[in-house]
């Protein structure tokens, strides 16, 4: 009775300890300096959501939407995978869409999930159809007080071709080219899933790059980070936080929901709050 009471009480709090991992959302700051940030972004706060997988946080996602307002930003972007191809449920990927978008200027880029994911012609209607802004295949300027920022897309490699040929990533570096090519000078941010394509960002003059993806690497353990990304494999480079190449600044988010593995270790979900200062 004793060994069953011990089980028992094992199980329990394990349970609660990978319930909290899971849904317990934490909201990181993070601060980028550049002399390019106009006068008037100074102090400029984005709210950057990513790995959605429409995910449950409350009922009608009233945790995951508080937090998002308690962040007081000036926009929303949102970088990928807002559906999960294998636990669809487009009615609270449609909320969570809606929602957001009412509380600030919203706008998207596409993840590989949207590629996979059969009713993603629904999902992209219903997009269009409200306040958020798809960018994957076009840019923005962000204005306010009369200064303005440069705001690109890009969609996730999936959506360029096959993926396992490799001209799909030369594709993907040629758009990229030629949508840089396309923009006004002054500070850049471009929204794109994929961090394991820093190689391809850093080439061009973007201030910021805004990626998910990795979720965190799944199970984080301290010295070694992340176990596992997909796209990256074992211990990989790029997982969370901010990475430096060239005059580029990657910063990723660990995301909030979850695909093939349900669970998170020592990694709970995350919104990252970026304030622009200039120097």
């Amino acid at each position: 009775m004793k060994k069953y009471a011990i089980s028992l009480g094992f199980v329990i709090a394990l349970s609660r300890f990978l319930y909290k991992e899971d849904k317990s959302i934490q909201v990181n700051e993070r601060e980028i300096y550049s002399d390019r940030i106009p006068n008037a972004f100074d102090g400029y706060r984005i709210v950057h959501i990513s790995d959605y997988h429409n995910a449950w946080f409350g009922w009608k996602a009233r945790t995951l939407l508080n937090k998002v307002h308690q962040a007081e930003g000036d926009v929303i972007l949102i970088t990928g995978d807002i559906i999960d191809r294998r636990t669809p449920n487009l009615r609270r990927s449609k909320h969570f869409i809606r929602q957001v978008s009412k509380m600030l200027p919203a706008y998207y880029v596409t993840g590989n999930h949207e590629a996979h994911y059969k009713r993603w012609f629904n999902l992209k209607k219903y997009i269009t159809e409200s306040d958020m802004e798809n960018v994957s295949f076009s840019s923005v300027s962000l204005v306010k007080d009369g200064d303005s920022i440069n705001l690109a897309g890009m969609p996730d490699p999936w959506f360029l071709g096959d993926e396992e040929d490799p001209y799909v990533h030369l594709y993907f570096d040629e758009v990229l080219k030629k949508r840089m090519n396309e923009l006004p000078e002054g500070f850049t941010i471009l929204m794109s899933h994929r961090p394991e394509l820093f190689h391809i960002y850093s080439k061009y003059e973007l201030d910021l790059v805004l990626s998910g993806h990795a979720h965190g690497g799944q199970i984080r353990l301290p010295y070694f980070g992340g176990l596992y990304s997909p796209h990256q494999g074992i211990l990989p480079k790029y997982t969370e936080g901010t990475h430096y190449k060239n005059d580029t600044v990657l910063s990723i988010s660990r995301g909030l929901g979850n695909s093939r593995f349900p669970f998170r270790v020592f990694n709970r979900p995350e919104i990252v709050v970026i304030t622009l200062k200039k120097k």
